[in-house]
């Protein structure tokens, strides 16, 4: 009995997990194959190797540290889409602590970690508005000083990556 039981666990497991971000992942499958939008992921094989080709070794740790990076974004036009609104509806808000909000007249923002201590274990950010409509999500075991890095070290206009710099601390 013991045995079935361990077995039926061992095969859940990875359901449980996929489930831990279903509010995530269904707004990535809706919009992912849709004209209009923009995807990219980028996995952890790629954050490894882009570390083994680093010679700085700060540099390495911290993308050794990187299980995922998705990024969903709108094109041109919003195409009457609000991610914000949308993934937000979805996402149980009290796994997550909220490290900066922003609104103005035409865009909110909205950063969302999820931490075992001071390790930041996912990463998400929010926006929406009249010109920019994106969710980036990211995935592993970083600190404040980490997320402030990637914000300097990608050049991605309108996903809202630009923001990380304001949450270092």
């Amino acid at each position: 009995m013991k045995k079935a039981f361990t077995l039926m666990l061992v095969a859940l497991f990875p359901l449980l997990a996929i489930a831990q971000n279903s509010a995530i992942d269904k707004v990535f499958k809706k919009y992912g194959d849709r004209d209009g939008f923009t995807v990219v992921t980028i996995s952890r094989g790629l954050m490894k190797m882009v570390a083994n080709m680093d010679d700085d070794h700060e540099s390495q740790d911290f993308l050794s540290r990187i299980h995922e990076i998705k990024i969903l974004a709108t094109e041109d036009n919003n195409n009457n889409v609000n991610i914000y609104d949308e993934v937000l509806s979805d996402l149980n808000k009290k796994d997550y602590e909220e490290l900066l909000t922003s609104k103005s007249k035409d865009e909110e923002v909205l950063m969302l970690a999820k931490k075992d201590g001071d390790i930041v274990e996912e990463l998400i950010i929010l926006v929406g508005g009249k010109d920019d409509n994106a969710l980036v999500y990211i995935s592993g075991k970083m600190n404040m000083k980490d997320l402030s890095k990637l914000s300097s070290s990608t050049n991605i206009r309108g996903a809202g990556l630009e923001h990380l710099k304001d949450i270092e601390k």
